[in-house]
C-alpha cells in the first residue's frame, strides 16, 4: 500500500529527468524577452509595483522567466521553474494512475511532457488543480489535511505576485478544494491567514511597500480589464480553423465542467467543489486562448485543456472517460499546432540536457558567460550608434515602445514609465500614469525609441497589431510631444531629451457627429500647432462589456485619409488622437508622432461617433541633423 502512495512521487521524478525541459536562456531582443529584461531589471533595482511598474506580472514575475539577465535572479526563477516542472508531473502521474497501469501510465506521462509546449503551459495553475482534486479525490487524514493547508499557502503566495492573471486564481481554486473537502473552520481560516502572511513576506521582501498595495490592485485590475479589449490580433489561422477551434474550446468546457457534476466527486460538497474548480480553471484558459486568436494561444488552451481532463477524473468506472477526453481535446489542437513548437521525445537528450543544466546552476561562471553572450549578441543586433549612446550618456532613461532590452543590454540607468511596454496601457487611467511620469520632472531625462520595422522586425507593421504608435497611448504620446525634443536619431533609433514644457493650452476647434465608417474633415492646424481629437463612441459599452467578458470586444479601427487603415484601442480613443500638425513642429520619418490626417473615420463601437477637435500651440525647437543608416559616429 504504500509502495503504491509512493508511485506517483518517485514516478513523476522518472517522467520529470527523462522529459527535462527546464534550462537557462541566454537573453535576446524581441518583445517578449523585453518584458522579461523589464521585469528582472524591475526586481533588481528593487522598483516599486503599482507605482513605478504596472505591468501583467507582479514583484515576483521574473521567476516566471528563465532568461539570465542577472546571474543570482537567474538561480532563483530556474530553481522556482524546476520545481514547478517536478511537481507537474508528480501530479500528472498520479492522476494518470487512477485509470491506468503504472508502466502505462509512466509511458503516456512522459509522452505528454515531451508534447506539451511546457514552457508556454500554465504549469502552476495546472500543479494547483492536481492538487485540488488529490485532495478530493478520497477522504483524507487529519494530519494530510494540515500539510495540505501549509502547502497550499505556502504554493499560493507566490503565485500571487508573479502572473497576474492566474496567480490569484490558483489560491481561490485551493481555497474551494478545502472547502469541498469539508476541512474544517480552523484549517481554512488557517489556510487564509497563512496565505495572507506569506504574500505580505514576500512583498516585502521583494522591496514593495504596503502603501503601495491600493495602487498595486488597482491597476492590476485595470490591465487585466482592458486586455480582451485591446490585444486583439489578426490571427494566422484560417478563418474556418478559428471557428472551429473556439467552438471546440468553449465545447470541451463545458463538456468537462457537465462531467465533474454528474460523474465526478465522492459526495456531493466534493462534486461541488470540483464542478466550480473545472469551470474556472476552464474559462482562465479559454479565455487565455481567444483573445488573441493564433496557432500558438490554441496549441496552449488545448495543451491546458487536455492537462484539465486528466487532472478532474472521474468516479468509478468512468474513469477511463477522463482519458478519452483528453485524447479528443489533444486530437482538436493538432490541426493548428504550429510547425515550429519543439518536441523532447528522445530521453538520452533530455537526460544529457538536465545535467548540463545543474552544471549552469552550480557555476557562476557559466552563467556570467551566458550573460555577457547576451549583451554581446542584443548589441549587435540592436545596432545602437555610438553617437546615440552619447546622447543618452548617464542620464536617467525609459526605452520606447517595448524594447526594454536595449536598457539591460548597453547598461543604461533605466528609469521606466510605469506601464514600461507602452502598448500594454489599455485604458485612460493607465495611459494617464505614464503622462504623468512624463511630465514628471524627477521622471526620466531621456527617452530611447527604436524603430520596429528595422530594428527587430517581428511585427509586420510599426506597431503591435498595426496601431499607429503616435496614439499608442495618446495622452502619453502628447505629453512626449510637449516634454521631450530629439537629441539625436537614425532609422535605427532617437533619442529624445528632457525640456520644459513647450506646449500652450489647448482650445476647442469643434465637434462633429458621424455614423460609424463615415469620414469627417479634420480641421488644419494653425502656424506652430498640433491638431488632436477625442474620439466618442469607440470604447465597449452595454452588451458588448458581456461579449468582451465571455469572449472578446468587436475590433476598432481608424481609417485615415480615406486608405490607411490602423488598430484603434476603445478604451483610449477619447484621450486625444494626434491627426496633424503645421509645417516644423514635428519631424518626418519613422518617429512621427502625427500621420497628417486630413480625414478621419472610425469602424466598430457605436453606430454613431462624436469627434471633439482641439488644437494645441508647440512650441518649436532647432532642429537635428539625421544620421545615414551606415553611421558609426
Amino acid at each position: 500500500m504504500k509502495a503504491a502512495k509512493r508511485a506517483p512521487v518517485w514516478g513523476g521524478l522518472l517522467v520529470a529527468l527523462l522529459g527535462w525541459q527546464i534550462g537557462f536562456q541566454t537573453p535576446g531582443a524581441g518583445l517578449d524577452p523585453s518584458w522579461n529584461a523589464g521585469l528582472a531589471m524591475a526586481a533588481e533595482q528593487g522598483l516599486r509595483f503599482g507605482k513605478e511598474v504596472v505591468f501583467t506580472y507582479g514583484p515576483l514575475g521574473f521567476l516566471n522567466s528563465r532568461i539570465v539577465f542577472f546571474s543570482g535572479l537567474g538561480v532563483l526563477s530556474f530553481l522556482y521553474a524546476a520545481a514547478l516542472y517536478v511537481l507537474f508531473c508528480v501530479g500528472l502521474v498520479w492522476a494518470l494512475r487512477r485509470a491506468l497501469p503504472l508502466v502505462l501510465t509512466l509511458v503516456v506521462a512522459f509522452l505528454a511532457v515531451a508534447w506539451l509546449p511546457m514552457p508556454l503551459v500554465e504549469v502552476g495553475l495546472l500543479t494547483a488543480v492536481f492538487a485540488c482534486f488529490w485532495l478530493l479525490d478520497a477522504q483524507r487524514t487529519e494530519w494530510e489535511l494540515w500539510v495540505f493547508v501549509v502547502a497550499a499557502a505556502t504554493f499560493a503566495a507566490p503565485a500571487a505576485l508573479i502572473k497576474l492573471s492566474t496567480g490569484p486564481l490558483v489560491a481561490v481554486i485551493l481555497l474551494i478544494a478545502l472547502l469541498g473537502a469539508r476541512a474544517g473552520g480552523r484549517r481554512i481560516a488557517a489556510y487564509v491567514v497563512l496565505f495572507a502572511a506569506e504574500v505580505t513576506v514576500l512583498w516585502l521582501a521583494s522591496g514593495q511597500s504596503l502603501g503601495d498595495v491600493p495602487a498595486f490592485v488597482g491597476h492590476t485590475i485595470e490591465i487585466s480589464g482592458g486586455y480582451s479589449s485591446a490585444m486583439l490580433r489578426s490571427t494566422d489561422v484560417a478563418a474556418w480553423k478559428v471557428t472551429a477551434a473556439v467552438v471546440a474550446a468553449i465545447g470541451s468546457g463545458l463538456a468537462l465542467v457537465a462531467a465533474a457534476w454528474l460523474w465526478g466527486g465522492r459526495d456531493r460538497a466534493t462534486r461541488w467543489a470540483g464542478t466550480a474548480i473545472a469551470a474556472l480553471v476552464s474559462f482562465a484558459i479559454y479565455k487565455e486562448g481567444v483573445v488573441r486568436v493564433d496557432a500558438g494561444h490554441l496549441t496552449v488552451l488545448f495543451a491546458n485543456a487536455a492537462v484539465v481532463w486528466v487532472a478532474v477524473g472521474l468516479g468509478g468506472r468512468r474513469r477511463g472517460l477522463m482519458l478519452a477526453g483528453a485524447a479528443v481535446v489533444f486530437a482538436i489542437s493538432l490541426p493548428v499546432r504550429p510547425a515550429g513548437l519543439e518536441t523532447q521525445f528522445d530521453p538520452v537528450h533530455n537526460v544529457r540536457f538536465a545535467v548540463d543544466q545543474a552544471r549552469t546552476l552550480f557555476s557562476p561562471a557559466r552563467r556570467d558567460t551566458l550573460i555577457e553572450f547576451g549583451h554581446a549578441a542584443m548589441e549587435a543586433e540592436y545596432g545602437l550608434a555610438p553617437r546615440g549612446l552619447a546622447a543618452v550618456g548617464r542620464h536617467t532613461v525609459a526605452v520606447e515602445p517595448w524594447e526594454i532590452g536595449a536598457a539591460w543590454a548597453y547598461r543604461l540607468d533605466w528609469q521606466p514609465l510605469p506601464v514600461f511596454q507602452n502598448y500594454s496601457a489599455y485604458t485612460p487611467g493607465l495611459d494617464r500614469l505614464n503622462a504623468e511620469a512624463v511630465e514628471d520632472p524627477d521622471g526620466p531625462e531621456r527617452l530611447l525609441r527604436h524603430n520596429p520595422l528595422v530594428v527587430q522586425p517581428e511585427f509586420p507593421t510599426a506597431d503591435v497589431d498595426n496601431r499607429f504608435g503616435g496614439w499608442d497611448p495618446p495622452e502619453q504620446a502628447r505629453a512626449v510631444l510637449c516634454n521631450f525634443a530629439p537629441l539625436w536619431e537614425d532609422e535605427r533609433w532617437q533619442v529624445l531629451g528632457r525640456v520644459p514644457d513647450r506646449c500652450g493650452p489647448e482650445r476647442e476647434l469643434e465637434s462633429v457627429g458621424a455614423a460609424a465608417g463615415e469620414a469627417v474633415d479634420v480641421p488644419a492646424p494653425g502656424p506652430g500647432e498640433v491638431v488632436f481629437a477625442r474620439v466618442h463612441g469607440a470604447g465597449v459599452s452595454g452588451l458588448e462589456r458581456v461579449q468582451d467578458f465571455l469572449f472578446h470586444a468587436a475590433s476598432r479601427h481608424a481609417v485615415v485619409n480615406g486608405q490607411t487603415r490602423y488598430r484603434l484601442v476603445p478604451e483610449t480613443a477619447g484621450d486625444g488622437l494626434l491627426l496633424r500638425a503645421a509645417p516644423g513642429v514635428v519631424r518626418p520619418g519613422p518617429f512621427d508622432p502625427v500621420p497628417e490626417a486630413r480625414t478621419l473615420a472610425v469602424e466598430g463601437g457605436a453606430d454613431h461617433v462624436t469627434y471633439d477637435f482641439y488644437a494645441m500651440r508647440v512650441r518649436t525647437l532647432p532642429r537635428i541633423p539625421r544620421q545615414s543608416a551606415n553611421a558609426t559616429g
